[in-house]
C-alpha cells in the first residue's frame, strides 16, 4: 500500500460563545482538515481543531505551508502508510517544533492504518483500557455570578471537574470567580484553574495563598511558559498543585521539569506533543516520574476529537484523573452530543460525550466519518483546498 494522494482543506468553525482567557477570547476555530488517499482505495482522515498563535506558535497558514510544501511532497507521496515511526521521525528532522502540523499526519495515519486493518485505532494502540472518560469542563472567564451559575448547571449535566479560564481579570476578580463557583456547586466537584501563563510570579503567588479555603485541585501553567524556574519557586511556596502546560511542549521539557521539582502534574494536548505516537512517549515519561496526566484538546468538532479519544481509551495512565478533551462541547456550548443533532459538524455522528463522559468510537479507523456537506459549507473564507499527488 503506497500514499498517492493528500488533500488539504482550510475550515473555519465559528464557536457559538467565546471562551475568555488570559490570552484573550477565542472565537473561531481556524482548522485544517486532512485526507491521505491510498493506491488500495484507503483514506484517513483528520482534522487539527483550532489553532493558535500565541499558545503553539502555528496558524492555519502555517499547517497548510508544511503539508503541502514539506510533509506531502517529502514525506508522504509514495510511502507506505504503516510506517508512522519512520514519516514522524522524518517530519521531526525536517521541522522544528511544529507540532500541530505533524499530529494532523499522525492521526491521518492512525485512520487509515485502523481502517486498513479493519479495527478501531484503539487496538492499535493496545486495546480499550478506559471505556469511558472522566472529564472536567473548560469555563470560560466571567462575572462571578455567570461562573456560578453555569458551574451549577455543569454539576447538574454530571461533570465532576470544572475547570476555570482565570488570568484574564485581576487576581481579585479571579479570587471573586473561585469564591462563587466554590459555594455554587459546593463539594460536589473538583475546582480546578487554568492561566494559561498569564501571570507573572508574584501575581501567581499572591493568588495561590488566597484560595486554600475555596479547595482547589490544581493550578495549570500559572507563569509563561519560559519560566520553569518560576514555577518551582511558586511549587514549592504554594499548597495548590502546580500542573505544566506551555512549560511542557517537548520530551526534553519534561525531563527538566521533573528535575527541577517544578510541577505536581503534566497538562497534555495530543496536537502540542505532536499526535498519537508521540503522546504516547510523553506519557511513559510522566508515568515514570509517577505524576498525573490531563489531557486537553484545541477545541475541535468531533472529527478532530476523535483521535483523542482513541488515544485516552488506550492509555490507561489517563484514566488516573479527570481529562479535558471536550472540544465539540467548548465549540457547540453544549454539555453532551446526545441530547439533539448537532448542525454542521465535521463528524456525521460525534463521539459520545454524555453525563461527563466522553465514550471512545467503536467503529474502524477513528470511528467517525467525515461529513462531506459540512466540509463545504465550513470552507475558511478566501482560501482554497490544496491536493499534492493525484
Amino acid at each position: 500500500m503506497k500514499i498517492i494522494k493528500v488533500e488539504c482543506i482550510p475550515v473555519s468553525i465559528p464557536f457559538v460563545k467565546p471562551i475568555v482567557m488570559s490570552g484573550g477570547p477565542a472565537t473561531v476555530a481556524d482548522a485544517v482538515v486532512l485526507k491521505i488517499h491510498t493506491d488500495e482505495g484507503v483514506t484517513g482522515v483528520a482534522e487539527t481543531g483550532d489553532t493558535s498563535l500565541w499558545y503553539m506558535g502555528e496558524s492555519q497558514d502555517s499547517i497548510m505551508y508544511n503539508l503541502t510544501r514539506v510533509f506531502a511532497p517529502q514525506m508522504l507521496i509514495g510511502e507506505d502508510p504503516f510506517n508512522i515511526e519512520i514519516i514522524v521521525a522524518k517530519m521531526d528532522k525536517a521541522t522544528r517544533a511544529n507540532s500541530q502540523s505533524k499530529a494532523l499526519v499522525d492521526y491521518a495515519l492512525h485512520d487509515l492504518m485502523g481502517k486498513a486493518l479493519g479495527v478501531p485505532v484503539y487496538k492499535l494502540l493496545g486495546g480499550l483500557s478506559n471505556p469511558k472518560i472522566a472529564l472536567a469542563f473548560v469555563m470560560s472567564s466571567g462575572t462571578a455570578e455567570e461562573v456560578g451559575a453555569e458551574g451549577k448547571a455543569l454539576v447538574e449535566a454530571g461533570f465532576r471537574g470544572l475547570k476555570l479560564k482565570v488570568g484574564a481579570k485581576s487576581p481579585e476578580e479571579d479570587i471573586d470567580m473561585i469564591a462563587a463557583l466554590r459555594d455554587a456547586v459546593g463539594n460536589k466537584a473538583k475546582i480546578m484553574i487554568d492561566a494559561n501563563g498569564g501571570w507573572m510570579y508574584h501575581e501567581a503567588l499572591y493568588l495561590l495563598q488566597r484560595v486554600d479555603k475555596y479547595d482547589v485541585y490544581l493550578c495549570e501553567q500559572p507563569v509563561p511558559w519560559w519560566d520553569i524556574d518560576g514555577l518551582a519557586r511558586l511549587r514549592r511556596k504554594v499548597d495548590v498543585p502546580i500542573f505544566a502546560d506551555e512549560s511542557a511542549a517537548e520530551l526534553g521539557h519534561l525531563l527538566q521539569i521533573i528535575e527541577k521539582d517544578a510541577a505536581d502534574g503534566f497538562f497534555l494536548k495530543v496536537p502540542k506533543a505532536g499526535g498519537i505516537l508521540k503522546s504516547r512517549r510523553w506519557v511513559t515519561i510522566a508515568q515514570a516520574a509517577n505524576m498525573p496526566v490531563m489531557c486537553g484538546c484545541m477545541v475541535n468538532s468531533g472529527l478532530g476529537s476523535a483521535a483523542e479519544a482513541a488515544f485516552l481509551g488506550a492509555t490507561a495512565w489517563m484514566g488516573k484523573i479527570e481529562q479535558e478533551s471536550i472540544g465539540p462541547l467548548n465549540l457547540y456550548n453544549i454539555y453532551d452530543t446526545v441530547s439533539g443533532p448537532i448542525e454542521n459538524d465535521l463528524a456525521k455522528k460525534p463521539p459520545r460525550y454524555e453525563n461527563g463522559f466522553l465514550y471512545p468510537p467503536d467503529g474502524i479507523g477513528l470511528g467517525v466519518e467525515l461529513d462531506e456537506a459540512s466540509l463545504e459549507k465550513l470552507a475558511a473564507p478566501g482560501k482554497k483546498p490544496v491536493v499534492i499527488g493525484k
